[in-house]
Order: structure tokens, then sequence, then C-alpha cells
């Protein structure tokens, strides 16, 4: 795995990234990214790649009993995964009775995860203390903010998981922007880059085209 390939896939935004990667041919390009209801939760700290590390929390479900936590053993991957010479992209899978609700990261957890080497953040649940969070530079993606959670039921750590239909195993590359987050096969992620780079120039010729001096529509649709 060619390392530095994957950390340049940061000069690209995600739309660019995903363009890249169906020209490679090697997935359904209606699968592998996140909709509507995972939106970026900090923007200003714009774009991240990284690799995959998965857990399943459940914060809503009811209860006054003190679970098992995984949470040292999620930080524990982090640091793992981070020997990689990647950032750590840490996935999230709320679930339980109200899985949007569920706040997976405050700035207490957060402060760990940038320590353990971990950059961003997505989940389909929600994110609290987002000023702190967003001071330690830790990017997230989620379904929103909420103030308070139940009882933390830790339900697995490393296994595939599914963000808002986009499914992600332990090891997959992501790569997120204002636009989404996206799911790279970690076989394929290194090859990315120079397909992102051919559809960055295309588009810069095809852009360069419609806005040349005297362009009309009538002319553009003849030339096409």
């Amino acid at each position: 795995m060619n390392i530095a390939n994957i950390k340049n896939l940061l000069e690209f935004d995600t739309p660019t990234v995903a363009n890249g990667l169906e020209r490679l041919g090697v997935r359904d390009p209606s699968a592998g990214y996140t909709g509507p209801d995972v939106r970026a939760l900090t923007p200003a700290l714009g774009r991240r790649v990284g690799i995959a590390v998965t857990a399943r929390l459940d914060t809503t479900s009811p209860g006054t009993d003190d679970p098992p936590s995984l949470w040292l053993d999620w930080v524990r991957a982090m640091v793992e995964a981070s020997k990689t010479g990647l950032p750590v992209f840490a996935v999230m899978e709320s679930v339980g009775l109200r899985p949007r609700y569920t706040v997976t990261i405050g700035d207490g957890m957060g402060t760990m995860m940038r320590m353990a080497g971990c950059a961003a953040f997505v989940s389909n649940g929600c994110v609290r203390d987002i000023e702190g969070v967003e001071a330690l530079s830790l990017a997230c993606w989620g379904a929103g903010l909420s103030p308070m959670h139940g009882r933390m039921r830790w339900l697995g750590v490393q296994e595939q998981v599914v963000i808002d239909g986009m499914t992600v195993r332990p090891g997959d590359i992501l790569h997120a922007d204002i636009n989404g987050v996206l799911c790279i096969p970690p076989a394929v992620a290194d090859q990315v880059y120079a397909q992102a780079a051919a559809v960055r120039a295309e588009e810069a010729s095809f852009f360069a085209k419609l806005r040349a001096p005297g362009m009309t529509i009538e002319r553009a649709l003849a030339e096409e």
C-alpha cells in the first residue's frame, strides 16, 4: 500500500475521489458512501482521509445499570491502526431505540482519540461538546448534535458496521469533506490518486471550454 498516494487524496474533494474510484471499476458505484442523514459537523476543519477503526454503541436504551465498556479497546485499536502511517478515521455505528439520538463522543473522548492518532470521526448518531471537539481539530461527520446520552452500551469493536447505508470494515480507507463520506476498498486505495487526478484534469478542460469567450449554449451543444 502506497501511504503517500492515500494521504495525497486530500488534494481532491470527495466527489472527485469518488469519481476516481468509479473509474477503477472495482465496485458498484451505487454503494459505498453516506447520504443526507450524515453531514459535516465541523466544516471549518476541511477534508479528512484515514484508515477506519470501527465500533458499535447504544446510548438510548433505558437503564441505570453499569454495562461493561469497550472504550479502551477501541482506543487501543486506533493506536494499532495509526502504526500503518495513516491517520485514523474513527467510525461509530449507533444502534438502539433512537440511533440518531445516540451521543457517541464528546471532547473528553475526543481528546484521547486525538492522542491515539485519530483525525476524523463519523457516525449515524450525534456528537456533543462540539466546540471542544472542534478545538481538538477532530473533524466530525454525523446526524447532528445532542447534549446528553444514557448508559453507554458497547456492542463491538473492529467489526463491520453500516453508517447511513455505507458499509465500513476495519482497515477500509475513508475520505470525507462537506459533501459527505466515501469508503474506499483498501486493496485499491493507493490507485485512486492517479484516477482522481485524471478526473480533475478532464473537468478543468471541460469547464475551460464552457467558459471560453463567446461560448454559447448552442455552440456547446453542437460540440458535444
